[in-house]
């Protein structure tokens, strides 16, 4: 009887050790089943990556050319308020006699006084223009008139 709990005992690890081994293949395929799963997986997500970065690249450069279409806009729209500002000062320093004159006053009166002397500069100069193409087309007066004129006095001097 001894025998047999013994060869009973020997038969017993003998079947467990099979199951072992059964139980250990089993998570190994199930374990490349898997891995072959995430790397479907993971070149799925790779290929819409790839697929994603042409439009994300095309999404930001419209992006930026936004932004820099703002930053001009709010460039000039300082400027436009600076202008405007500086317009300011300079009627308020007229009108108003307690407002003290400063350096943008000062500096936007000065632009203004320069603007005003070269616009008078020009208004002369094309009123003395106009004069010379009056006197230039007028029926009376000939060109050949006035180079002969012009000859003679260079000759008798």
């Amino acid at each position: 009887m001894l025998k047999l709990f013994k060869k009973k005992a020997e038969d017993e690890p003998e079947e467990e050790s099979q199951e072992e081994e059964e139980v250990k293949e089993e998570p190994e395929t199930t374990s490349k089943g898997s891995d072959e799963t995430v790397e479907k997986i993971m070149e799925e997500r790779l290929n819409d990556i790839d697929n994603k970065l042409p439009r994300i690249d095309i999404a930001i450069n419209n992006l930026k050319k936004e932004v820099d279409s703002l930053k001009q806009d709010l460039q000039k729209m300082d400027d436009s308020l600076k202008d405007m500002m500086t317009l300011y000062e300079v009627v308020s320093s007229q009108i108003n006699p307690f407002v003290g004159s400063s350096k943008v006053t000062a500096l936007s009166i000065q632009r203004l006084d320069n603007i005003e002397n070269e616009l008078r500069r020009l208004e002369q100069l094309v009123g003395d223009v106009v004069d010379d193409l009056r006197m230039l087309f007028r029926k009376s007066v000939s060109l050949k008139e006035i180079v002969n004129q012009v000859l003679y006095e260079e000759v008798s001097l």
